[in-house]
């Protein structure tokens, strides 16, 4: 049930009338409840998976405490149980996500020797958030055997914590300290997180409705056929692209923070201006904060991070960002996304030492010019990626190469007048809001402190919306992960 759907606002709006009615006082009662309208919107989309999800629940629910009662009695016990938590999560991932893609791959090799193969016709499907869920509870894990966090003992708050709706399909990431320790209180209807919370589901709204959708029209037609594009809207494109990934994910995380913040729940936030990053290793801090952060803390960390050799520290970048890569799914384009960012972080490391040292002989340091060709640099590097991300396989990577490398020529427009006008003018008042929030303070808007522009900010949204957003439909990207 995807979160712009009417479908989900119904159920919504049904979760909320007992959530801060009948059910305000208990924390106990708000959490069951909770769990069962997660499960159920979480079925909507495939009641098939709910089993899963329930096993997986229970499975961690149990594995936790044991874990937690042997870190002092016996630590290689508790390691042990850990590492068990964390081949599970990998494992469960691993078998819905990519053993098709292995099969298919091994296939396809022993054919290409000799050796005759033919793929199953068993086809696994991938459950929903698979991603997102699974990641959550190795965490929880791996909390737990550093004693950073107690097990939960509820099982319908753990539950509750996995389950969560808003999250489960496309995140943030939460992680299980900040977030169970918001459902032992109970949650009273609260004016201004009821508040605050449409405000960010209405800008999620703009975001997916009028930039994303309306882009998504054009990328699709392009990469869908890349073979017949020159290299001008190839690259065009592949920018263009990159806007689409940012303002559909980002529209999806600003509705989740805005529903939870709705029912009083405070989640992770995804993204922090990433446009105005300085290089790659930057644009990472700011994109996909709950992903990239869990990456940090649970791979490039205990992999020595950078308190090592400066190779070491290149190869604990590299294996990191591949992951990250592989995380976003079962193709070999998406292995590529990764290392290509992975690389650019490694370049740009071992560039540092220069780079600072022409800043000091030129005193490029807070000049505008050097800031803004850095964020154009950086720009135009994630755009690279972006393409690698949404290219449909490697032989359209090499097409889209092909004929970039083979010259430009006219830009394809065909049926494009509307896109670009109405999106590049939701897309400036959206690079307005971010400038605003990077450099001179908040932009205001839905937030200001004036009633009257307050509720005229409000009003021109959602006429904006409705008279020029791309209403229709359209999948979340990252609901495929």
């Amino acid at each position: 049930m995807a979160i712009n759907s009417i479908a989900f606002w119904i159920a919504f709006m049904v979760m909320l009338l007992p959530y801060f009615t009948v059910l305000r006082q208990s924390a106990k009662a708000q959490n069951a409840w909770l769990l069962v309208m997660s499960y159920a919107i979480y079925g909507y989309a495939d009641w098939r998976m709910l089993p899963l999800l329930l096993a997986v629940t229970v499975f961690y629910y149990f594995l936790a405490p044991a874990i937690a009662r042997n870190r002092e009695a016996n630590a290689k016990r508790s390691s042990a149980l850990s590492a068990i938590g964390v081949i599970a999560g990998v494992g469960v991932l691993f078998w819905f996500k990519y053993l098709n893609f292995c099969i298919e791959q091994f296939t396809a090799l022993f054919n290409a020797i000799g050796v005759g193969a033919s793929t199953s016709t068993m086809k696994i499907i991938m459950p929903v958030g698979i991603s997102f869920f699974t990641f959550k509870l190795i965490s929880y894990t791996i909390e737990t055997r550093k004693g950073n966090i107690d097990p939960e003992r509820n099982f319908i708050n753990f539950g509750a914590y996995v389950a969560f709706f808003p999250t489960i399909m496309s995140g943030p990431i939460d992680r299980p300290k900040p977030f169970l320790e918001q459902l032992k209180v109970n949650r009273l209807a609260n004016s201004h997180n009821i508040s605050e919370g449409a405000k960010r589901v209405l800008w999620g709204f703009f975001l997916k409705m009028c930039i994303a959708n309306r882009i998504c029209i054009y990328t699709d037609s392009v990469f869908n056929h890349c073979q017949f594009h020159n290299g001008t809207t190839l690259v065009v494109a592949s920018v263009l692209y990159l806007i689409q990934m940012y303002t559909d994910f980002s529209g999806y995380s600003h509705m989740a923070v805005g529903v939870s913040r709705i029912m009083g729940i405070r989640v992770m936030e995804n993204f922090q201006q990433p446009f105005f990053a300085q290089n790659v290793a930057d644009f990472w801090r700011r994109w996909h904060i709950s992903l990239s952060s869990w990456l940090r803390d649970y791979i490039y960390i205990p992999l020595g991070g950078s308190r090592c050799s400066e190779w070491r520290c290149y190869w604990n970048n590299l294996v990191t960002f591949v992951i990250c890569g592989i995380w976003h799914g079962a193709n070999w384009t998406y292995v590529m996304f990764g290392t290509w960012h992975g690389l650019m972080v490694i370049v740009d490391r071992a560039a540092k030492p220069l780079r600072e040292k022409m800043e000091r002989s030129f005193s490029l340091k807070g000049k505008l010019v050097y800031r803004l060709s850095r964020q154009a640099i950086t720009f135009t590097l994630c755009s690279f990626g972006a393409m690698l991300f949404r290219a449909n396989s490697f032989s359209d990577i090499a097409t889209i190469m092909h004929n970039v490398g083979e010259g430009f020529g006219p830009l394809f427009t065909a049926g494009t007048t509307l896109m670009f006008s109405v999106g590049a003018l939701a897309f400036l008042v959206m690079l307005y809001k971010e400038h605003r929030d990077e450099y001179g303070g908040k932009a205001l808007f839905m937030h200001s402190k004036n009633r009257a522009v307050k509720i005229a900010s409000i009003t021109l949204a959602i006429l904006f919306i409705l008279a020029t957003g791309e209403l229709e439909n359209i999948s979340f990207i990252y609901f495929q992960f």
